[in-house]
């Protein structure tokens, strides 16, 4: 067997199948050995060939960091035929699923999940608005950081949009630096501002909307993670983030916060 040969079954047996009921089944890949990030490629790319031919019994799909889970209609198909055509999907697509997901993790950050182009949003974050609720001073305490500091490690990295779900446009990003993982709230808040940039273990995320969170705050975004389609903003939009993009933040001031549009 080459060395082609011995990749693509390197990957093959990286990969996991399970029922998880009498009418769904997961897919893992072990992260362990993997790795988060090609993990989630190949999550996303597993994704993308399912779909570029959608089977008939495929009611819903749901990918997440290191898994996706497939619901089918109970009545056009069962978990043995499911899994007998993902595993063939897989041994099928591993002849060019190794080169994308080299292409994926170069770092310009040139192809995405999905085996197209991603994008690189910079976002910019005031870090110091006096106006809505902030653990910033309370996490950057915890840490034994200057606000200057804890600002500068957030900063500091790409974050990878791992997943989404929550709420329309809520990106899960990673992976936070390790020296800032906080764990989430013990009593969460019943209401967060949207545009709050917050952490919680070792993700950061944007929140779309005003909604009830756990995630420790770090400061706001004027930028609207949500494109409405139309100017009557109807419920049909598209959100600005999607899996395999890319996040870099950059500091603001307030006035450049209330100033941004």
């Amino acid at each position: 067997m080459n060395n082609c040969d011995n990749s693509q079954k390197d990957i093959s047996d990286l990969i996991e199948i399970r029922t998880a009921s009498d009418c769904s089944i997961i897919l893992y890949v072990n992260d362990v050995k993997l790795g988060l990030d090609k993990s989630n490629a190949l999550i996303g790319l597993l994704t993308k060939e399912l779909l570029s031919n959608r089977p008939t019994w495929l009611r819903e799909y749901i990918p997440s960091y290191t898994s996706l889970l497939i619901e089918y209609f109970l009545f056009d198909t069962d978990h043995l035929a499911v899994n007998r055509y993902l595993r063939h999907l897989i041994n099928s697509s591993l002849s060019h699923i190794g080169t994308l997901l080299e292409g994926v993790m170069d770092e310009n950050k040139q192809s995405d999940t999905q085996g197209e182009s991603s994008t690189l949003h910079k976002i910019p974050v005031c870090y110091e608005l006096s106006s809505f609720e902030s653990d910033l001073q309370k996490v950057a305490s915890e840490k034994a950081l200057t606000i200057k500091e804890l600002i500068a490690m957030h900063c500091a990295v790409c974050y990878r949009v791992f997943a989404t779900g929550f709420l329309p446009g809520f990106a899960y990003l990673g992976e936070l630096p390790e020296e800032l993982s906080q764990a989430r709230l013990n009593n969460p808040r019943s209401k967060v501002q949207k545009g709050a940039v917050a952490i919680a273990d070792r993700q950061t995320a944007i929140y779309p909307d005003e909604s009830p969170g756990g995630w420790h705050i770090l400061g706001y975004t004027p930028i609207d993670l949500l494109i409405h389609n139309n100017e009557q903003r109807s419920a049909e939009v598209t959100p600005l983030l999607r899996a395999g993009d890319y996040v870099e933040f950059f500091p603001i001031t307030e006035q450049q916060y209330l100033n941004w549009h």
